[in-house]
């Protein structure tokens, strides 16, 4: 977390920055419990214990587990962790990966999310917000925008997946995730022609779809969603100054 951004919410942990008297994590377990009656929930809490008082507020269906590792580390631990209770039919069911930090999202944006991923028969779905409809809602947030023959997109906080895809892919997804600010390095694992056309801009959604589908020998869908909310997260001073804004207003 950003030293600015910590001074100025009293933690060091993301999860416990409070917004109108709520925890990030208060936030999005109440969304996701909302949402999702009875479903598993598994956090990652990172180094230390924080947010588990937290957490065992939502009953025995939502518990946590420790992983100082990196974002893919996180999640592979979390996926063991739930095949370990359910056995291996775990990995051919539909699972919601989440950030915590998007506390603008609601149960309805996230049932949309599975909804859509149904719809298009995904192994794994993306959902992507074109940019004029962030900034016609959130104006003054900055975000990351790839320019596409459909529009420019920036990447929504939650993905709707296969745990196999995962499981299957984990030596491709750590290159990826290596190489993920590296266009020399990503040209590896993409075809160079695709990488040369998404720096250009004149890559199409459909393509990037059979790019990905084609290296992760699945079926994998990135649609536009309507919901600006998902792409609105907190990691910054100036995300934080404009969320509490926006609760408040």
């Amino acid at each position: 977390m950003p030293p600015d951004l910590a001074a100025v919410t009293g933690t060091h942990k993301c999860c416990l920055i409070e917004l109108q008297g709520k925890t990030l994590l208060e936030r999005v377990l109440s969304v996701v419990s909302e949402a999702f009656t009875g479903s598993r929930v598994v956090v990652n809490l990172g180094r230390d214990q924080s947010g588990a008082d937290i957490i065992s507020r939502y009953g025995p269906n939502a518990t946590h587990y420790n992983c100082t590792g990196g974002l893919l580390d996180a999640i592979m631990d979390g996926l063991d962790l739930f095949a370990g209770e359910l056995g291996d039919r775990f990995y051919e069911e539909g699972m919601l990966l989440l950030t915590v930090d998007v506390p603008l999202i609601t149960a309805q944006h996230l049932l949309d999310i599975v909804a859509q991923a149904h719809e298009l028969k995904a192994d794994g779905f993306w959902p992507i917000v074109e940019r004029k409809v962030v900034e016609q809602r959130f104006p003054t947030t900055k975000r990351t925008y790839v320019r596409t023959r459909q529009g420019t997109f920036t990447g929504g906080n939650a993905f709707y997946l296969k745990p196999s895809l995962l499981r299957d892919n984990r030596k491709l997804l750590e290159k990826v995730y290596r190489s993920r600010k590296n266009p020399l390095a990503l040209a590896s694992v993409f075809s160079s022609r695709t990488l040369m056309r998404v720096l250009a801009g004149t890559i199409s959604l459909p393509d990037l779809e059979r790019e990905f589908s084609q290296r992760f020998g699945a079926h994998l869908r990135i649609a536009p969603f309507p919901h600006p909310e998902i792409a609105v997260d907190l990691d910054k001073l100036s995300d934080y100054e404009l969320i509490k804004s926006l609760l408040a207003g």
